[in-house]
Parts: structure tokens; sequence; C-alpha cells
């Protein structure tokens, strides 16, 4: 019992840091697309991009895989991670 007196200081030290490393992956844990791009932002906060509250599918959004990738080149908010890179000489 002593010694988990002992690293307990160390222990509780650790979890904020675990915590707020993948905010994410619990309220995106069964859409698998959000889940990949949790996991190719390797954890990263996802309202670095996105801000809290915001409907990226909303009503007025088409939801069909043209559209989407059409999107993710054209919307400010995925420009930063999905710049259309020009053909290869």
């Amino acid at each position: 019992m002593i010694r988990l007196f002992r690293y307990l200081p160390a222990i509780l030290l650790l979890l904020p840091l675990q915590a707020s490393a993948f905010e994410c992956t619990v309220c995106h844990s069964k859409n698998p697309a959000m889940v990949k791009m949790h996991k190719a932002l390797q954890g990263q906060s996802c309202f670095g991009c996105h801000k809290m509250g915001a409907k990226l599918m909303g009503k007025g959004q088409p939801k069909d895989k043209e559209s989407l990738l059409k999107r993710r080149q054209t919307d400010e908010v995925c420009l930063s991670c999905h710049k259309k890179e020009p053909p290869p000489p």
C-alpha cells in the first residue's frame, strides 16, 4: 500500500496528458471514417480544424462520394490536410 502512494503523484500527472491527446476517439468511436481521420492526425484534437457544434454534414451538404471528394479540395477547413497536388512531371 505504501508503494502505491509513492507512485501516485506521477500517475496523476500523466492522466491529464493522455486524456487531452486523444479527446475525440470516444465521440467518433462508431464512425470508421472519423476514427480513420483521427488516427491520420495522430491523436490531434478535431477542434483545431472544426468548430465545436458545427454541422459539417448538415441538410444542405450533398453526401455522395464525389461531392465529398470535391469539398475536401475546396473547403477552407479541409485544405490544410487535403491540398490538391499537381500531377508529377
